[in-house]
């Protein structure tokens, strides 16, 4: 029984990379051996191999199986996601076709019967459990894969494909590309109080960029702690069904923001690009590589790509009194004065934060409190926040939150 398996996954075309994968590696490794020498202690061996990777993956090999599908980058998702179905290659097409029949015929592979060949008494493998509704179902209960390649093309037009459409929070740096983000900090716009003018701002804009109309790149600006990196981290719960995926760049990989625009281009997702504690001291130049992405320069920015970024100043690069023009320094020295501050000027909204207030910390500090679930007196509460904020650089939305995280929960 081994042998047809083999060939079913030597014959896969556009879904070959998923033969890079390590699970199935061993798969292989177990077929092959398995065609060799059925009834041996190395066939048993890489069988437990493959067991092994299973239980290491968290899931069934069904369960992994299709999402290898589905996070596939090939031509065929590719296509599926920028352009409709009927305007495919039909040889693509029927290549397609192919792997996905080769590909059921691995998905109903019966490891039952497998482990009776080795002489294991009882099945080890867990079962498959897929969420209602998902691809995943409609593929396990379909009787020929083959005849699900629309199903399969709108996944990917909707979902995207690679590790796009498999991660909503992405890291991206030169040369390694983007990177997934597997567990990322994602909070509620609901827990940011005080700003409600600046949350309305932001989402007004991002609201318009998910509509497909053109929409502003955002400054978010003011004292730390106030809320700016979780305001734009919080987009992804606040629109998580609208092909929203946020990339965080650090701002020594700015100069490689060109490369990253080049990839983004070929998705039919929104990207944001965010940027935290954006500023410059006078003697770095990265800044002029980002005037000329944002505008002014020939690399265009994609339509479907805009950079929010955060600074604890207005004026992102560092201007000094000696800047303004002494005798004896620069002849054109207002000239480099407005190249400093035309950056922050090439944001199409600058949105400003302050330092909240008593009565706003406060507030703050009784809603983390109630989401927390700690019933304290809210006399003390009070008392001890604010004895809090003042050994902690200032009343903030920071300082609350670490304030509530001192707390003694018992």
């Amino acid at each position: 029984m081994f042998k047809p398996y083999r060939l079913a996954l030597a014959s896969l075309c556009i879904y070959r990379n998923i033969l890079q994968d390590p699970l199935l590696q061993s798969l292989v490794q177990v077929l092959e051996q398995g065609i060799k020498e059925p009834d041996s202690i190395p066939t048993r061996d890489a069988y437990y191999e493959f067991l092994y990777r299973i239980f290491q993956n968290g899931m069934s090999f069904q369960n992994h199986l299709i999402d290898l599908i589905r996070y596939d980058d090939n031509p065929f998702s590719r296509a599926c996601e920028l352009t409709d179905i009927d305007n495919i290659d039909p040889v693509l097409l029927a290549a397609t076709r192919q792997d996905l029949r080769n590909l059921h015929f691995i998905y109903k592979l019966d490891f039952r019967l497998l482990e009776q060949q080795l002489g294991i008494a009882e099945p080890v493998l867990n079962q498959v459990q897929y969420a209602p509704g998902s691809l995943a179902v409609q593929l396990d209960q379909a009787k020929d894969w083959s005849k699900q390649i629309e199903t399969i093309a709108g996944y990917h037009r909707g979902h995207s494909r690679g590790l796009i459409a498999q991660y909503c929070a992405l890291n991206f740096s030169f040369p390694v590309g983007l990177l997934g983000i597997k567990n990322p900090d994602l909070p509620e716009l609901d827990d940011l109080i005080g700003c409600s003018r600046q949350k309305e701002l932001l989402c007004h804009n991002t609201e318009i960029f998910l509509k497909g109309h053109p929409a502003n790149n955002v400054l978010l600006y003011g004292p730390r702690g106030t809320g700016k990196s979780t305001m734009i981290k919080a987009l992804l719960n606040k629109y998580p069904d609208q092909a929203l995926r946020l990339i965080q760049l650090d701002r020594e990989q700015i100069d490689y923001l060109p490369e990253l625009m080049a990839v983004l281009v070929g998705y039919n997702v929104k990207f944001i690009i965010f940027i935290d504690d954006l500023s410059f001291e006078e003697h770095e130049t990265q800044y002029k590589a980002l005037k000329a992405v944002l505008e002014g320069g020939l690399i265009s920015q994609p339509d479907n790509v805009l950079i929010y970024a955060t600074s604890n100043r207005r004026h992102l690069v560092r201007e000094y009194f000696s800047d303004r023009g002494k005798m004896g320094e620069e002849v054109h020295g207002m000239d480099t004065l407005q190249e400093k501050l035309s950056l922050a000027d090439r944001f199409g909204l600058c949105i400003s934060f302050e330092t909240p207030d008593k009565k706003t910390y406060l507030q703050i500090v009784e809603h983390l409190a109630q989401k927390n679930e700690l019933h304290l007196d809210t006399e003390l509460l009070h008392q001890q926040a604010l004895q809090w904020e003042r050994s902690r650089h200032g009343p903030s939305g920071r300082a609350a939150r670490q304030f509530i995280a001192s707390l003694d929960r018992d």
